[in-house]
């Protein structure tokens, strides 16, 4: 029971399929703390560079609309009208404001996980009190639980500051003009909004480190997901292994249909084979043609006796070849002379002249020592 409770932990790492599939079911690591953060920092960019100016520009339509309406005789009819006039003023201005939050919001979103299409499915888990009530108490309700306290916190401590820095100012406030409190109201909001903006721009950056987190611990995989996922993408390992051997048997078959064609079989005596085969007409030098250890060394020779090719005993040069030349490559320069010695010998026990235009398989001359 603790080997399969075992087996079931997520302790793999998530493969890229994993992440594929989870992204096109929506589970993308997304903060909801940024665009909130973005929004506001906005707001408080508004406020600090603009505000001033936007108050002047206020009172100026004001003090022209009262005008209008002192000259007239006062009526419904003509208050309305100039209050559409200030809207219309307004609304270019609060146009630009709505499309920068507008932008701002997208950017925040998208910057984080890009285009996302996903389809729409219905979650009636989400309508399930005891998965909600689940939900509460889970390691992301816990979270979301801290962030709010600290955003309370943090914007009760940043008001109590800023507050308490302006406290002689707010004492005297009463004795100024109605136009010096508007002002100094909208630059103690842009001072309040700035700080808290910097306080929630800190908590996004971390909220976000803990998302990225939390979405790597949720794609994790355990052992068994892995193996399913294995064979699914490459098919099942047992068949996968069934393909190779058959591959290998024909790749034998088709190796072991070379050996009659070998002018002399090295070997070790024991444990290796390895087939040999020279044509001066088209090589540059001899050229392995069969090789194999054990069993396969052992029908190499078997077959080697079949048709008459002459063994040859010598263990260094026959572990050499089987180690480090491939079938159907030609030998490096550094077996020139060994591999000439035993061709020559074949040659002379078989009462062949080294000459290539008696024999096919001429072996290439050997270096004098």
């Amino acid at each position: 029971m603790a080997q399969e409770q075992s087996a079931q932990e997520r302790t793999e790492s998530p493969t890229t399929k994993r992440r594929e599939d989870a992204r096109l079911e929506g589970m993308v690591v997304v903060s909801k703390e940024i665009p909130a953060a973005a929004l506001l920092a906005t707001f408080a960019l508004f406020f600090w560079m603009l505000g001033k100016f936007s108050l002047q520009q206020v009172e100026v339509l004001w003090k022209n609309s009262l005008a209008q309406i002192a000259q007239v005789e006062l009526t419904p009819g003509i208050v309305l009208r100039v209050f559409i006039q200030d809207g219309l003023a307004i609304l270019p201005a609060l146009g630009v404001l709505f499309l920068l939050i507008f932008l701002v919001s997208l950017a925040s979103s998208m910057g984080q996980v890009g285009i996302v299409l996903t389809p729409l499915k219905l979650h009636f888990d989400r309508i399930d009190p005891l998965a909600g009530f689940a939900r509460i108490f889970s390691r992301d309700g816990l979270a979301e639980l801290l962030k709010s306290l600290f955003k309370m916190l943090v914007i009760g401590y940043v008001t109590y500051l800023t507050l308490q820095d302006e406290m002689g100012n707010l004492l005297a406030i009463g004795r100024l003009p109605l136009p010096a409190i508007a002002s100094y109201t909208f630059t103690l909001l842009g001072t309040l909004l700035v700080r808290a903006a910097l306080a929630l721009v800190i908590l996004a950056v971390l909220d976000y480190l803990y998302q990225r987190w939390s979405h790597e611990q949720k794609l994790k995989m355990t052992k068994q997901e892995m193996r399913e996922e294995l064979r699914q993408t490459e098919g099942d390992p047992q068949l996968r292994a069934r393909i190779r051997h058959v591959q290998r048997e024909m790749s034998r078959a088709r190796m072991m249909q070379n050996v009659p064609k070998a002018d002399v079989v090295v070997t070790n005596p024991t444990h290796y084979a390895v087939a040999l085969m020279y044509d001066r007409e088209v090589m540059h030098a001899p050229r392995v043609v069969a090789k194999g250890a054990d069993f396969v060394a052992e029908r190499i020779k078997e077959i080697a006796r079949e048709n008459d090719i002459t063994l040859v005993e010598n263990q260094t040069v026959a572990r050499e070849l089987f180690n480090n030349v491939d079938i159907g490559q030609e030998i490096p320069e550094q077996f020139f002379r060994a591999v000439a010695e035993i061709l020559a010998f074949v040659y002379r026990l078989k009462g062949r002249s080294a000459d290539p235009g008696r024999r096919r398989g001429a072996a290439p001359p050997a270096p004098a020592r």
